[in-house]
């Protein structure tokens, strides 16, 4: 590949030009041009500003409540570990079930 790029005649004909390496491009548009440069800016609203805040305040309290709520399960969950609940044998063949019927459902 090299050699086609290389090769001034192939680069015509393929539409390619080769740059070298680390030398500066100029601006034609820019040179005679002694006045300040332009920069770009981003103007934010306040309405964008308020609108976002109030996405990550929402985001912040749905992540709390959720969190909550799996706490909530898991303290449930280890209450029944350790009473027993799950050593019982009709509990014990509903979670098979359910376990049996989440494979049959995804093959």
């Amino acid at each position: 590949m090299d050699r086609i790029t290389s090769d001034p005649s192939m680069q015509k004909i393929i539409g390619l030009k080769r740059y070298e390496a680390n030398k500066p491009v100029k601006n034609s548009a820019k040179e005679g041009n002694s006045g300040p440069e332009k920069q770009d800016a981003v103007s934010i609203s306040q309405e964008s500003r308020i609108f976002s805040e109030k996405v990550e305040n929402l985001k912040a309290t749905v992540k709390n409540e959720v969190s909550d709520a799996r706490s909530a399960k898991l303290e449930e969950v280890q209450e029944k570990l350790e009473t027993g609940f799950y050593e019982k044998d009709e509990i014990a063949e509903e979670v098979a079930d359910k376990i049996i019927a989440a494979f049959k459902t995804k093959a």
